[in-house]
């Protein structure tokens, strides 16, 4: 994957994705949990973080869910379509995703966000 392409990608709803970072275990969640990928969100940009030792199809759907849920913490009124998603549903949708449109991209990232309803 090419995760330099992701740089300064123009996002739905004003958001600009700043980069994609490979980094070396372990990484957590905010809470202390072991996790796989972790997004932040600093205003109207999103960094994500990826742990290094994934496979290409574990990393894409982790781009999938990352930005998925990034864009639905970060904005103001989240489209309907992503309101009742759970960890386990950002999971699904983002390997629903990887299964459809292929490794993420940045076209294939940008379809996968409009159809939950984020626009420009």
């Amino acid at each position: 994957m090419n995760l330099a392409a992701f740089r300064g990608l123009q996002l739905p709803n004003g958001f600009t994705l700043l980069k994609i970072e490979l980094v070396t275990p372990p990484m957590s969640d905010a809470i202390g949990r072991p996790a796989l990928a972790r997004a932040v969100v600093e205003g109207d940009t999103v960094s994500i973080d990826l742990v290094a030792d994934q496979t290409s199809d574990e990393l894409s759907v982790s781009v999938y869910h990352e930005l998925l849920e990034a864009l639905t913490v970060g904005v103001p009124s989240p489209p309907q379509a992503v309101c009742d998603l759970n960890e386990a549903g950002f999971e699904k949708a983002a390997q629903d995703a990887h299964h459809r449109h292929g490794l993420a991209n940045p076209h294939n990232v940008l379809n996968f966000l409009h159809e939950f309803g984020f626009t420009e």
